[in-house]
């Protein structure tokens, strides 16, 4: 009776693990099915938006699902370009205290379905998942056995995180130098603007301060220029940057002069003419003159090192290893995590998470290495055009003495 028993008890939990198997080789099954549709959605997107750029444009509408394809690619970049202007702010006393309040980590957990820099990474994040469920499906329906052990992960994750600290690290200076330039203009320019007082002729003040307002917004534009695809996250209801430099310099320095500057290659360095023809009308000592135009030499030095950042990134290869090394490096989790005995379930959710924050670093780093488009240049500019019409000009006293100058 005891050996019947044993064998009746073997018996049912054989079946029952067999019973286990069978459900578990049936739903991962259902999940290659989804995983390879997934899979197959996000080649048809890689693969068809370079020959739908460089194909003619009669052969262009020939498949209506290669157009889609290339629209949901477009989407999500136009996203990230809008989602850019959400990051022009500027703080006060009412958003400091709300930036360190207690509630910001329940405030930042609860908003991350929101956040712009997850939603940019949806396309990358749906491709590793479904590389994750093509792991997991191969590997428990015995197709192929994909697991792999840990090590070559753990031996390679300090020199990725070295590459993706470093990237973001250059990519913040960047944006901090390009804010201590725009510091430093809007300090010069109200140099200029008072320095304006030392006119004599009240309208040539005017136009004088005017001029050094105008400064600001032609560099913002000449920032700007050539480097918008969505134009209308940063000049609004404007045509183009032209139209809009058009709409703010006219009211400000007159239609002729706003001609001569748009008409300008370099938009800044016209202003910086006007300013120097300006002073020559103008007549001051050679002390005041070797001052204010020591002062407008130094919007010149603005203008370059602002091109300087415009003009070079980082080095590509460096962006593009970075960018291969990660990807490759995530693709290879779901295997190391099938090798160490998680479930489906888990091995999917960790390398769901685990990319999100690997891919989610290096994205903020590439959001802030073009600095110019997140930074609220406008507001600038329009806080040293309230300060010009503050300013009411009359005519400066002669000086007793001239003002000494030392070398």
């Amino acid at each position: 009776r005891g050996r019947r028993r044993n064998r009746t008890q073997t018996t049912l939990h054989h079946r029952l693990q067999l019973r286990r198997e069978g459900s578990e080789r049936e739903s991962m099954a259902r999940m290659l099915v989804v995983v390879s549709m997934l899979v197959s959605g996000a080649a048809g997107l890689v693969t068809t938006a370079p020959r739908l750029a460089t194909a003619p444009r009669s052969s262009r509408v020939v498949s209506s699902r290669a157009a889609v394809k290339m629209d949901i690619i477009d989407m999500y970049d136009d996203y990230k370009e809008r989602a850019r202007a959400t990051r022009r702010t500027v703080y006060g006393a009412t958003e400091w205290r709300k930036h360190r309040s207690t509630k910001r980590y329940f405030r930042s957990m609860f908003t991350a379905i929101r956040s712009g820099v997850l939603r940019g990474l949806a396309l990358e994040l749906l491709m590793i998942v479904a590389v994750a469920g093509a792991v997991v499906g191969l590997s428990v329906s015995g197709v192929a056995q994909l697991a792999i052990p840990a090590m070559p992960l753990t031996l390679t994750a300090p020199a990725l995180g070295l590459l993706i600290t470093y990237r973001t690290n250059q990519a913040y200076g960047r944006w901090w130098e390009a804010r201590k330039i725009w510091g430093a203009v809007i300090n010069k320019t109200r140099d200029l603007t008072r320095q304006a007082h030392w006119f004599r002729n009240t309208e040539r003040a005017k136009r004088f301060s005017a001029l050094a307002v105008a400064f600001g917004y032609a560099l913002n534009a000449h920032c700007l220029l050539g480097t918008i695809s969505n134009p209308s996250n940063h000049i609004g209801e404007h045509a183009t940057v032209d139209d809009k430099l058009e709409s703010e310099l006219t009211p400000l320095i007159g239609a002729e002069a706003t001609a001569e500057v748009l008409a300008a290659p370099h938009r800044p360095v016209e202003v910086c003419r006007l300013l120097t023809r300006c002073i020559s009308e103008e007549g001051l000592t050679p002390q005041m003159e070797a001052r204010v135009d020591e002062t407008i030499a130094f919007f010149s030095d603005f203008g370059g090192m602002c091109d300087r950042l415009q003009k070079t990134p980082m080095p590509l290869t460096y962006t593009r290893q970075t960018a291969r090394f990660l990807m490759t490096w995530l693709c290879f989790v779901p295997s190391a995590l099938l090798g160490a005995g998680l479930g489906a379930p888990h091995i999917i959710i960790t390398t769901l998470l685990l990319s999100t924050l690997m891919l989610g670093i290096d994205e903020m780093g590439v959001q802030v290495e073009e600095p110019f488009s997140i930074l609220p240049m406008d507001s600038y500019n329009n806080g040293l055009r309230a300060l010009h019409e503050y300013a009411t000009f009359v005519p400066a006293p002669t000086p007793k003495r001239p003002i000494p100058v030392f070398a």
